[in-house]
């Protein structure tokens, strides 16, 4: 590590500190290793008494930022050097940390499409390869962040109705959610499997009413009854397998029930559903409308939010169960490509858990799409020049 000392009134933001000149028994600090961001981390240090510091040359800028002499530059213009090297490195691990998820998302796929080919070819479900599905998308989840693996997932999927790649989904997703509210690993492995297996029972409906299922011309009443009844074909199914515990049955039996009894199957109660039916609920929910499944016209994750946001408020959907879900992976999750109302493109690089619509992104591009020749970064949560501020007008569907 090469580092070098200087006091803490030189320090700028883009600097890594590396040590302190406080002991650790001395300091109120709980860390003495961290990246500067903030002009009020520079304050603290100083009231915390510090006099001097090691900044790491190696992880963050090693001189003062060039003085911009017109503070009014428009969005337009280069940024200063030193903000790129501030964040090429966290851009730069983003994208690794993407190609990495994409990989995962590949061998997950083929885990889940053999036990998706052996219910087509036989009419049941082979247990042991559900396990081993479930299995290696709990090992992905351990080893990716949520962000790429939730942008792997949901990159692109408009228009695709597959239904092997829809309980991929769904099964990651249930399990990020089932990892907040700290479930144990039995809950989460039967959480997990019955993601994996909740719409086997479409297998069973006609293909025309699953490919109309939510078209605006919508179902005749007949086939809306055929449709509503894939959640018991799909019980019914697994009853005669062995291994298939009852916990998971009920999990998929109520995957429709709302909560305010405007789902189906129509005995059963949406106030009387657990927490686990209500995750599963939001999470296919949530894939359904980014896929367009059943004929909808396909969301963006940030209107795929919006959507559920008002179905949580009429009552259907578990509102602290949604807004869990979006803490988890923002309403601008992390990897978003997006276009700022400057008509900039950016990519989302960080959550502001208390503003979640206003992300810290990384601004790659002008507007015209001529690519900045050293990308910047805005906190759009705080910003200096409010009459300038930049805010997302959308997200951007990117080939990747």
């Amino acid at each position: 590590m090469s580092t070098t000392r200087i006091p803490v009134r030189e320090l700028q933001i883009g600097m890594y500190v590396a040590r302190l000149d406080l002991s650790w028994f001395r300091s109120p600090l709980l860390r003495h290793s961290f990246l500067i961001e903030h002009p009020a981390q520079i304050e603290k240090l100083v009231r915390a008494g510090v006099k001097m510091v090691d900044i790491d040359l190696q992880r963050g800028i090693a001189s003062h930022p060039p003085q911009v002499s017109d503070t009014t530059h428009s969005a337009t213009e280069a940024a200063p050097t030193w903000s790129i090297k501030k964040q090429s490195k966290p851009l730069a691990q983003l994208n690794e940390e993407y190609v990495q998820a994409k990989l995962a998302k590949q061998q997950m796929d083929q885990a889940v499409q053999s036990v998706f080919t052996t219910i087509t070819k036989t009419g049941t479900v082979n247990p042991q390869q559900a396990a081993e599905a479930v299995q290696e998308i709990t090992i992905a989840m351990r080893t990716l962040t949520d962000s790429a693996i939730f942008m792997a997932l949901s990159q692109n999927r408009a228009g695709d109705s597959t239904l092997s790649r829809h309980a991929l989904a769904t099964c990651t997703l249930s399990l990020v959610l089932g990892q907040t509210f700290q479930f144990n690993p039995l809950e989460l492995q039967e959480l997990a499997t019955a993601a994996l297996l909740h719409d086997i029972g479409l297998l069973q409906i006609r293909p025309a009413i699953v490919r109309h299922a939510h078209a605006a011309s919508g179902l005749s009443k007949t086939d809306q009854q055929e449709l509503e009844t894939h959640p018991r074909r799909a019980v019914l199914m697994l009853e005669r397998q062995a291994g298939i515990e009852a916990a998971i049955l009920q999990l998929i039996a109520h995957h429709h029930v709302y909560l305010d009894d405007s789902g189906y199957p129509k005995e059963s109660r949406g106030q009387f559903t657990s927490d686990r039916s209500r995750i599963l609920m939001v999470v296919d929910r949530y894939d359904e409308l980014i896929t367009g499944f059943g004929g909808a016209f396909p969301l963006t994750s940030h209107q795929a939010f919006q959507c559920l946001y008002q179905e949580a408020r009429q009552g259907a959907l578990d509102q602290r169960i949604l807004s869990s879900f979006i803490a988890r992976v923002g309403i601008y999750p992390v990897h978003s490509h997006v276009r700022l109302n400057t008509q900039e493109s950016a990519v989302v690089t960080k959550l502001n858990q208390e503003k979640l619509h206003q992300p810290i992104v990384t601004i790659t591009h002008q507007p015209g799409g001529t690519e900045y020749l050293m990308p910047f970064v805005v906190d759009l949560a705080h910003q200096t020049d409010e009459s300038q501020a930049r805010a997302i007008e959308t997200i951007i569907e990117m080939d990747r």
